[in-house]
């Protein structure tokens, strides 16, 4: 029996991503995909031209919108243009990733494999540019509502994993137009790092759910702690293999680089309270969801 390609629903939840996101729609409708797809879009209570801008395409059949009044999260927002796709695969995509002509195609083909449930072009275990079997998604109940942001995308994929499929990672084939703003000052800085500590909370839930695929994935240790070099890594460079040793964020932002012995000193002070810090909220987050992690 031959395989043919399957339609597919393609789900972009945005905030406040006017800049980028006419680029994205211009992509998606470029798009060489014989079989056919439908792009929806999630206006996740934008307060800035968003909404003027999905007028604008209002004329397109191919693209479809839903449009919150305020900002519920992208946990929701994805659920909801899941709920209102009608294909059998969906794909998630960011609101700053301008696909390339073959990029549908390359994300669908795997799935001539019964056995794969997930392929993604970002990443280990997912996040923009992912692809599911709808069936799938139906069944775990689509993207978690606690997790709000963080692990959301690993702990959807982990769900269709733990049912026996596949996930399997492609090429990348987007332009992921994002530009990270550093913050300025001591008070920004502050808040930035608490922002990340909080989102480390969510490694609780994921490890509760999926203790054997989330220990590896954290590399837990005895039962209950990441490998604290892990932590240490997440602030230091350790985050990627291509990474230079320095004060910086898995977000693309470099605070500090190790120029001098002083600067050596200063990195590994601030991966060590980095550390301790997500070490403290995840200690936070045994409390809320009733597994204890470190």
């Amino acid at each position: 029996m031959v395989w043919k390609l399957p339609k597919a629903s393609i789900v972009i939840a945005t905030y406040n991503g006017e800049k980028t996101l006419r680029r994205v729609l211009d992509g998606m409708l470029k798009l060489n995909y014989p079989a056919g797809y439908e792009v929806i879009v999630v206006n996740d209570g934008s307060t800035d031209g968003t909404r003027k801008l999905m007028q604008s395409f209002s004329k397109e059949k191919l693209i479809k919108f839903i449009d919150f009044k305020k900002n519920q999260g992208v946990v929701t927002a994805r659920n909801a243009g899941i709920a209102k796709a009608r294909f059998e695969i969906v794909v998630n995509m960011d609101h700053d990733c301008i696909p390339e002509k073959g990029w549908l195609k390359g994300m669908i083909e795997p799935f001539k494999d019964n056995k794969v449930g997930i392929v993604s072009g970002y990443g280990k275990y997912g996040g923009t540019s992912t692809a599911f079997r709808k069936e799938l998604l139906e069944r775990v109940g689509c993207y978690d509502k606690r997790y709000r942001y963080f692990r959301e995308d690993t702990d959807l994929s982990f769900s269709i994993m733990d049912l026996g499929y596949d996930f399997v990672q492609v090429k990348r084939m987007y332009e992921h137009d994002h530009e990270e703003i550093a913050p300025e000052g001591l008070f920004q800085m502050a808040g930035y790092v608490v922002k990340r500590w909080k989102h480390h909370m969510n490694d609780v839930l994921l490890y509760k759910k999926h203790p054997k695929l989330a220990g590896e994935f954290l590399d837990v240790r005895f039962g209950f702690l990441v490998n604290p070099m892990k932590d240490f890594g997440v602030a230091t460079g350790g985050w990627h293999k291509q990474a230079k040793f320095g004060l910086s964020s898995p977000r693309g932002i470099t605070f500090v680089e190790n120029k001098t012995p002083a600067h050596t000193v200063l990195i590994v002070l601030g991966g060590i309270i980095y550390l301790l810090g997500v070490k403290f909220y995840r200690l936070l987050g045994s409390v809320k969801f009733g597994k204890l992690l470190l």
